[in-house]
């Protein structure tokens, strides 16, 4: 870029359905691109989406990523790795006598089963293994809880199971040896050891990765890692060089699992910090629209092609998952706590004949051939068919329309007939499926942690949230339903405006929190340290860009003597014993909330696990443009079906309504990228900062 030009930042949110691109430009305007996911050659979609994001601010796509600054850039490549079982075949080096952790897996074979299977004890069983039996070699060595080395490492026996995984045609490998948070020492060398006897594989240490106590989970964590590092690593590459073709010279950053974005360089060191980096940006963006709105508490709910996301916002703050697991693999990294279901817009509406009932999801028509409706040969019937035969939406995005005679034939023949019903009455009965499956969702994210729906204000985003909004929150009892200026795009937003995020863990010996304080303070000034050390002129390039400096989070995991599970919290000042007295008392009254009033015995000893540093930098976007007050005047209007009853539905132009204006259903309103349905009885009102409320007449 110039001196003085106009500077571009851009966030990419690629979804199993649609990439999203949001713009901001520093002379203040906003360019938003929607395109067709690309499986297989994801970084096209990427480009794609770009390329329309430029041509909205009449600039071509070498143009703008001449200008851009940061891009940044949440993936599902790693995590569709995982599901699809496409990931790398990994060898395991752990210690010797320890081979059978990860088969093992606590003995447990219900972890992370859904409440369907949980009734349904034939269906239990542990995950799938990422690992086969044969490719887990042990390794002669030693380290005790204190970090002392009880037996050194045998150099000769473990390059002779390095050869062994070799020769078994691993195309990645995980290390992981007992006690290595603590003493990493046999660890690093033993990475050191596969990269001289298998040059050019990836390796994954979990010392380096996850470095806290829990040996399933840092173990599950960095086979993980390994086994999605050439997935991920390959379509980084390629997306890096793609960008590089068409001129860009900035930053490219990736969003993280656990929060914020970092450079692609230190994503390609862990490229399991990005299996939930989707549903992250848009936690994010409601997080940054909570404040907006004055609401401290928020359920954000994300409507997709292929999922329903819910997350919460409380106390203004994204919440971390207590035992993040992704696809029932556990994790031992910070994970921002998402519950998905497999309910969106092109999930596939069937038959179940065993049971005798209409289904929508988890299966889904996905980007190709998507649904019937796209004309793009998808034959069978799903959610957004459903929308488009009553209705609801005649259009994807601002260029195709849809074919509603193929949706109305695909719900015909799958749907109404077999059941003896009328079309209209089979995509009624879709779209009440569908919205049913979402709202029990939010009930067990909420209810069944102990919050009450009616303390909380409901944000409704992704490319089909606006459309079912009216229905899924209903009977909630909720504060306010809001559907956010650029809602289809709003994971997207939430990538342009994350702040950079790098962080360091350590594990330490579990030491009482009360004789913790020079442990504590210790092992902060050493993760500060590395982290200083660590830094690459990327990161300095985001400062410059943002031209806001760096913030340093401190934090500490504690935990009651002997328990499993740890509660991460910050520390605000020196570790003396006042601020070690605080950190007592915080303990006790949030592991209270989370287990129960009177869990937390006052002569319970409470322990500290591991130490953390995270380094911030803000990302800068600029404010939204407030909106003048006046009258709603519609564009036009199309009949649509509610309840049975064709009715004749006023349509308006999201993007020209005014500040105050207060539609009435029903009614359509219509952005670029999405449409907002507005039921009979309901109404939506639009705010100055042009995002719209959703609630009941009188």
């Amino acid at each position: 870029m110039t001196a003085g030009s106009v500077r571009a930042l851009i966030g990419v949110d690629t979804g199993g359905t649609f990439t999203d691109t949001v713009v901001t430009l520093s002379d203040g305007r906003l360019g938003v691109g929607k395109a067709l996911s690309t499986p297989g050659r994801v970084e096209q979609g990427v480009l794609d989406s770009i390329t329309r994001a430029a041509a909205a601010l009449d600039l071509t796509l070498p143009d703008l990523l001449r200008r851009t600054a940061i891009l940044t850039h949440g993936t599902t490549v790693g995590l569709n790795a995982l599901l699809t079982g496409t990931g790398a075949r990994v060898g395991l080096l752990t210690t010797a006598g320890f081979e059978s952790t990860l088969p093992i897996a606590k003995a447990n074979k219900t972890h992370g089963l859904d409440e369907l299977d949980l009734g349904m004890p034939t269906r239990w069983r542990k995950p799938d293994p990422l690992v086969a039996r044969a490719d887990i070699a042990g390794v002669a060595e030693r380290i005790d809880v204190t970090g002392t080395v009880v037996r050194p490492l045998d150099e000769d026996q473990a390059r002779a199971a390095i050869r062994r995984l070799a020769a078994r045609g691993v195309g990645a490998v995980a290390v992981s040896l007992l006690w290595s948070p603590v003493n990493a020492e046999h660890e690093r060398r033993l990475v050191a050891l596969v990269g001289e006897e298998m040059p050019g594989v990836h390796v994954s240490s979990s010392a380096a990765i996850a470095p806290v106590v829990g040996e399933y989970e840092r173990t599950s964590t960095a086979v993980l890692d390994a086994y999605l590092a050439p997935a991920v690593g390959t379509y980084l590459s390629a997306l890096r060089e793609r960008l590089r073709e068409q001129g860009f010279g900035g930053v490219l950053m990736i969003l993280r699992t656990g929060g914020g974005a970092e450079p692609v360089e230190h994503t390609l060191r862990a490229p399991v910090n990005t299996l939930r980096s989707g549903p992250v940006a848009g936690l994010a963006a409601t997080a940054g629209l909570a404040r907006t709105l004055g609401r401290p508490n928020v359920i954000a709910t994300d409507v997709g092609g292929t999922s329903f996301d819910v997350g919460l916002i409380i106390d203004g703050r994204t919440q971390r998952a207590t035992r993040p697991m992704v696809h029932r693999h556990a994790l031992a990294i910070p994970v921002v706590e998402v519950e998905s279901i497999g309910t969106g817009g092109g999930s596939l509406a069937w038959l179940d004949h065993g049971l005798g009932t209409l289904r929508v999801g988890p299966r889904s028509a996905g980007a190709d051939p998507g649904p019937a409706c796209y004309g793009r040969g998808g034959t069978r019937p799903t959610l957004t068919d459903a929308s488009a035969a009553l209705g609801y939406i005649d259009r994807l995005g601002n260029a195709v329309e849809l074919d509603v005679a193929a949706a109305r034939a695909a719900i015909r023949e799958h749907i109404a007939d077999p059941l003896g019903i009328s079309v209209v009455a089979a995509a009624e009965g879709i779209v009440r499926i569908a919205a049913d499956q979402m709202r029990d969702l939010i009930r067990r994210t909420t209810v069944q942690r102990g919050h009450d729906p009616s303390a909380f204000a409901l944000v409704a985003f992704g490319g089909a949230g606006p459309q079912y909004a009216s229905w899924y929150a209903d009977e909630l009892g909720v504060l306010d339903v809001v559907v956010p200026d650029l809602a289809a795009e709003l994971s997207a937003y939430g990538a342009v405006s994350s702040d950079l995020n790098i962080g360091a863990e350590r594990g330490v010996v579990p030491t009482p929190l009360d004789r913790a304080g020079p442990l504590i303070e210790a092992t902060l000034a050493e993760l500060a340290g590395e982290l200083d050390a660590s830094l690459s002129a990327e990161v300095d390039d985001v400062v410059a860009a943002s031209g806001r400096g760096r913030i340093t989070h401190r934090t500490v995991a504690l935990r009651f003597y002997r328990q499993q599970r740890s509660i991460e919290l910050a520390v605000e000042a020196a570790a003396g014993p006042a601020e070690l007295a605080r950190l007592d008392a915080t303990f006790r009254e949030r592991y209270e909330d989370l287990v129960g009033p009177g869990s937390a015995d006052a002569r319970s000893v409470v322990e500290v696990v591991s130490v953390r540093v995270d380094l911030t930098v803000a990302v800068p976007v600029p404010p939204p443009v407030l909106r003048k007050p006046g009258e709603a005047e519609p564009t036009g209007a199309r009949p649509a079906w509610f309840g049975g009853v064709e009715h004749r539905c006023a349509v308006h132009d999201w993007r020209r309504l005014p500040a105050d204006a207060r539609i009435e259903g029903p009614a359509f309103i219509e952005s670029e990228q999405t449409t907002v349905v507005v039921p009979p009885l309901r109404q939506a009102r639009m705010d100055p900062s042009g995002h719209l409320h959703l609630g009941h007449l009188g």
